[in-house]
């Protein structure tokens, strides 16, 4: 990025991380901040480029929110796919940058051409959008199908992300489209079994971050996570610390009161994981789903736990 400005501007470009505490709503801090000067003014890039379920009135609101905490300008690093999408952010004032070809920073200036990314998708890792829409469809039976603006409506997923998670998905060959008149339907191209082991390595751990927060029990809407939830389906020993699992944008997150467990009493603490994809549509039992969970233990090593994954996911 900072060889690409100094090209458009002609001019030196200092870029650092932002590394400082943010007195921001949780999901917001999670996202990578770079502090920017071009020609002496100061100005902060938000990472969203892999949020692509972002509206541009929220990403106007957010950005007002970022300006007063950091109080300098802000602008996101996008990934502009249509004239159409550049143009809303234009007509919003939504400063961004999507290297090359588009760069809209009124505070310093604006190079707008018409370089698009074509490729909606890429059949390496599922995007979280993509993730629900494959887990509604495990879910079904064999030979069940869906009006995918039904899983949208369900999934509360726009018109653009369904669109894209039905590509990728389509891309790395799990599903057909079936269109008829003005629908289209989606459905599995095999079994559960087959499809499940097809979808392995393309599956995302859906965990963003996890927190220690005050409290033992939960009196919000949260499911039982990690290998609390295991051990509720296996032998597993249940852990000294209860883990619950929430969806990281909701309210409530904010009102966490975060704590350092190697300095708490764990009788007073639990763990969240604060996810990318929201966990309650796919709960059943109080716990997050089966797949989803085997997913939060990627890379663990521990024998007990992937001979406790293994036997959940025969069991399903």
């Amino acid at each position: 990025m900072k060889k690409q400005l100094e090209q458009y501007f002609g001019c030196e470009v200092k870029i650092r991380e932002y590394k400082s505490k943010l007195s921001l709503p949780i999901f917001m801090t999670m996202r990578d901040i770079a502090m920017v000067e071009i020609y002496g003014v100061n100005f902060a890039i938000v990472d969203v480029v892999k949020e692509t379920e972002l509206s541009v009135a929220t990403m106007k609101k957010q950005k007002a929110k970022y300006e007063e905490a950091l109080q300098c300008p802000v602008a996101y690093k996008v990934a502009i796919n249509s004239v159409s999408m550049r143009n809303a952010l234009v007509k919003n004032g939504v400063s961004f940058v999507d290297l090359p070809g588009n760069v809209f920073l009124p505070f310093v200036g604006i190079v707008l051409q018409d370089v698009y990314r074509k490729q909606l998708v890429k059949a390496d890792k599922m995007m979280p959008a993509t993730q629900m829409v494959f887990l509604e469809l495990l879910y079904m039976n064999d030979e069940e199908s869906a009006l995918k603006s039904e899983v949208a409506s369900k999934l509360n997923l726009t018109k653009t992300s369904i669109t894209r998670a039905t590509a990728q998905l389509e891309e790395m060959g799990l599903i057909q489209q079936i269109k008829s008149g003005t629908e289209i339907s989606i459905q599995r191209n095999c079994s559960r079994r087959e499809y499940y082991e097809n979808a392995k390595a393309y599956l995302i751990n859906p965990v963003q971050k996890i927190v220690s927060i005050m409290g033992s029990i939960p009196t919000w809407n949260m499911w039982s996570a990690g290998e609390t939830a295991l051990s509720q389906l296996s032998q597993l020993n249940p852990p000294r610390v209860e883990e619950c699992a929430i969806y990281k944008g909701e309210e409530i997150v904010d009102q966490f009161e975060i704590v350092d467990e190697r300095f708490a009493d764990n009788e007073y603490f639990l763990k969240v994981q604060l996810w990318k994809y929201n966990p309650s549509y796919f709960a059943r039992e109080g716990r997050v789903d089966p797949v989803s969970l085997a997913c939060t233990f990627k890379g663990n090593e521990d024998e007990r736990i992937e001979m406790c994954i293994e036997e959940l996911l025969e069991e399903l």
